[in-house]
């Protein structure tokens, strides 16, 4: 009872004094165990006083009502120590002031606090090799705001990964706080950067199977190379290393090795500290075949079907790679038929005694499900509605694996959006475990161009060249374009527009007009016109189109031809090449590339028939094919190939002049070769009897091109290209006089920049004539196919 009095007099003395205080010595410091000594030994008292109202005192810069919202204690609650304690560390843990305290006023409880200084001034010294500017990007303290140590420290690790992800792996960061006022502090971040650390040398140990050069090519830590200023590769980057033993596992058991061991990499820093040098001990086991492959599970198609539809066979090398394949494939056999939560398991069993493996593949259905709602984000320029008709999925529809999956590589292969933004997020509403809602989140991608250049080129001398083009015009997919090309010997214009979807039917239509004029050698010729062109659906991913084109032609000779005047106008029949060109083309296309634009897989292939003569005074019929193939070889190597054949076939004897003829040669085919210089030659003289030869075209064309082509630097947007060129150009049929080719070689940097592809390479020919250039340059925009 004493005990009791003596603590209700000290209760009633303190009255307006200090309840809890407890002053942090650093900021963003949970409460301290000084006080929660002191709660506890005030804790006897299960409570203080009734609460009529709360203030806060001594804050500037944050609002009342925020530190209000965060604590617990409210008007009309009784305040007890633990209640007090909470609220305490709650106000503490928004990290925004330096001391709190509680106090009581009569029935009044006041939290008086001390704010955190404001950081007037970041400044980052001792950094040589990386921009101010660029590191204060990493860190998220920022000028003006409330100092924060906790998001000081966690700046420093920020910076520090970037300072490694540029390759000074030794580079230490620390940071310090000065007073600048009262109530302002400037925040310095010392950096102590060293020279950039460069891998000298990766060891493999242990490694028979597969050759070190094999291993390295799949490694994201690459040795020091005659290039790495401009790859970054080279770099010494700590964190990439655990990827690294991701990847030589998964390669290793792609081959086989089931019990493949791939050790922690141990490096060595040398005594300048400038280089590394890493030894990875390799355990490979021994390569294991498929013994049996079985199913069990919830079956609903037969064994048979089942074996069909995986990759993976009995007897063969067992592949970790054709194992994921092979359930993502036994996977959408289930969701094809409703069960969208189907789950394909697979066990291992390893043959004792026997370097085999047996696979079973266990099958739950789950529940079959239909598609709910789907939504579509971040399209702030392309329509809803050209989204939406490229998928194969609605709102309703039984669940289909195949159809999600084909809407996905739908709306990927328009090319409107950045490559791997396009993601199907699939959610199940609460309540409603039969349905599957589908959200489709995009990044748009800039479709639209506006160039202007001017330059040098070994074709065509000094040029100009101008773009505007739009490939997702007011966001409806369609194409728009204006291009001009300025040349000494060549001007060209034209304007274009295509409609993909007309009165959003599945028909497509558009049209071109265009002038052009070129003056080579003795030759000036002017074309003016235009088309018209239709196209429709008529199986999956093939279109039929059809497009009449109009064109007025002219032709003259100056006088440089001198003395072969009279043979130059038979061979090139400039009457003949005069007047009215009439055709129509109907054409089939089948596009299976995963992108239009910048294509990394797929097939493309098309076949068309011009028929000159629908009206007009020029009558033949030519015919050409061709086809494009890509394919992601590995990582972001990609190959591309093209092959086109055509042929031109008169019609009762007809002339086809030799505008309208086949040539070769320049930055779209063969580039070894100057523009136009591959075909049947003629041998004339000039005015001064200077003999000189005179392409008079062909008939008939046979070319191929294969490329590699590999980022360079990513962010920038630059590629290295690889290329072999193959094709010629014959009189009247392909193989006339032996299938001869003329080919070449070359490579090239292409820039996807802003306002296009730029492309600039280099060509040489193999086997060059004594008339020929051994090099070629060529600048050019847009792709190349």
């Amino acid at each position: 009872m004493q005990f009791k009095l003596l603590l209700l007099f000290i209760f009633l003395f303190q009255a307006n004094t200090l309840f809890a205080v407890e002053k942090r010595p650093t900021p963003a410091k949970p409460i301290s165990s000084a006080y929660v000594d002191e709660t506890v030994e005030i804790g006897a008292r299960s409570d203080l006083f009734k609460i009529d109202k709360i203030l806060v005192e001594g804050n500037k810069k944050v609002e009342s009502e925020a530190i209000l919202e965060k604590i617990g204690a409210k008007p009309g609650m009784v305040l007890d120590n633990y209640l007090l304690r909470q609220d305490i560390a709650r106000i503490y843990s928004m990290n925004y002031f330096d001391q709190v305290e509680a106090h009581q006023e009569g029935n009044t409880l006041i939290f008086r606090v001390k704010e955190q200084p404001i950081v007037g001034d970041i400044v980052i010294e001792g950094n040589d090799g990386i921009d101010s500017d660029d590191l204060k990007e990493q860190i998220k303290s920022k000028q003006f705001s409330i100092l924060d140590v906790n998001k000081i420290k966690s700046d420093v690790k920020a910076l520090q990964k970037h300072y490694e992800e540029k390759g000074y792996f030794l580079a230490s960061i620390n940071y310090k706080i000065d007073k600048m006022d009262e109530e302002n502090v400037k925040l310095t971040f010392l950096v102590s950067e060293y020279d950039k650390v460069k891998v000298k040398k990766i060891t493999f140990l242990g490694n028979s199977a597969i050759k070190d050069e094999e291993l390295k090519a799949l490694m994201e830590t690459r040795e020091e190379a005659l290039f790495s200023f401009m790859t970054n590769s080279g770099n010494f980057k700590e964190f990439n290393f655990q990827t690294d033993v991701e990847r030589l596992t998964y390669f290793y058991k792609t081959k086989g090795y089931l019990q493949i061991n791939v050790g922690s990499p141990i490096v060595t820093v040398s005594e300048d500290r400038k280089w590394v040098f890493i030894t990875l001990q390799i355990t490979e086991g021994p390569q294991f075949s498929i013994n049996k492959i079985n199913f069990e599970g919830e079956l609903l198609f037969s064994e048979t079907e089942l074996n069909e539809k995986i990759v993976s066979k009995e007897q063969e090398i067992y592949s970790e790679a054709k194992l994921h394949t092979d359930i993502t494939a036994l996977t959408e056999m289930y969701q094809d038929q409703g069960y969208a939560f189907a789950n394909v398991l697979r066990t291992l069993d390893i043959v004792p005694g026997e370097n085999k493996v047996n696979i079973t593949f266990s099958f739950e259905k789950g529940k079959m499900a239909y598609f709910g709602k789907v939504t579509i984000r971040g399209n702030t320029k392309t329509r809803d509605k050209v989204i939406r008709r490229e998928l194969k999925i609605f709102e309703g529809l039984k669940y289909t694996g195949s159809g999600l999956r084909e809407s996905k590589e739908n709306v990927n292969r328009l090319g409107f959006f950045e490559k791997d933004s396009v993601v199907f997020n699939s959610s199940t509403p609460k309540g409603k475990d039969d349905v599957v809602e589908i959200d489709i989140s995009v990044k748009e991608r800039n479709t639209g161009s506006i160039s202007l250049g001017a330059g040098y080129s070994s074709s065509s001398k000094g040029f100009f060249q101008g773009q505007i083009s739009q490939q997702n015009f007011r966001g409806l997919g369609q194409r728009l374009a204006f291009t001009l090309n300025l040349a000494k010997d060549q001007q060209d214009y034209s304007l274009g527009f295509t409609e993909p979807r007309l009165l959003d039917t599945k028909w497509l239509a558009g049209g071109d007009i265009f002038r052009s004029r070129s003056n080579r050698l003795p030759v000036e010729e002017i074309s003016n016109g235009f088309d018209l062109k239709a196209g429709y659906p008529i199986f999956e991913y093939t279109n039929a189109y059809i497009t009449y084109a109009l064109v007025e032609k002219k032709i003259t000779l100056d006088g440089s031809a001198g003395a072969d005047i009279e043979r130059l106008e038979n061979e090139l029949d400039v009457k003949a090449g005069n007047g009215l060109y009439s055709s129509i083309t109907p054409s089939l296309v089948l596009d299976r590339r995963n992108n239009r634009f910048e294509p990394s897989g797929g097939h493309y292939g098309s076949l068309s028939s011009e028929f000159m003569g629908v009206g007009g005074e020029k009558r033949w019929v030519k015919l050409e094919a061709e086809g494009r193939y890509f394919k992601n070889l590995y990582g972001d190597l990609v190959f591309r190939s093209r092959l086109v054949a055509a042929k031109i076939n008169t019609i009762s004897n007809n002339t086809v002049p030799r505008n309208s003829k086949f040539m070769l040669g320049g930055p779209k085919n063969l580039r070894g070769y100057a523009n136009d210089a591959i075909g049947p030659m003629v041998e004339l003289k000039n005015k001064a009897n200077i003999p000189y030869s005179f392409n008079s075209g062909g008939l008939s064309q046979l070319y191929s091109t294969l490329e590699l082509e590999h980022p360079l630097v990513i962010e920038a947007g630059l590629k290295w290209v690889v290329f072999f060129d193959a094709g010629n150009v014959y009189n009247k049929y392909i193989g006339q006089d032996g299938l001869t080719m003329r080919t070449d070689y070359g490579f090239g940097l292409r820039w996807f920049s802003p306002i296009g592809v730029l492309r600039f390479e280099w060509g040489f020919p193999i086997a060059k004539k004594a008339s020929e250039d051994g090099v070629q340059f060529y600048f050019d925009l847009g792709q190349l196919f």
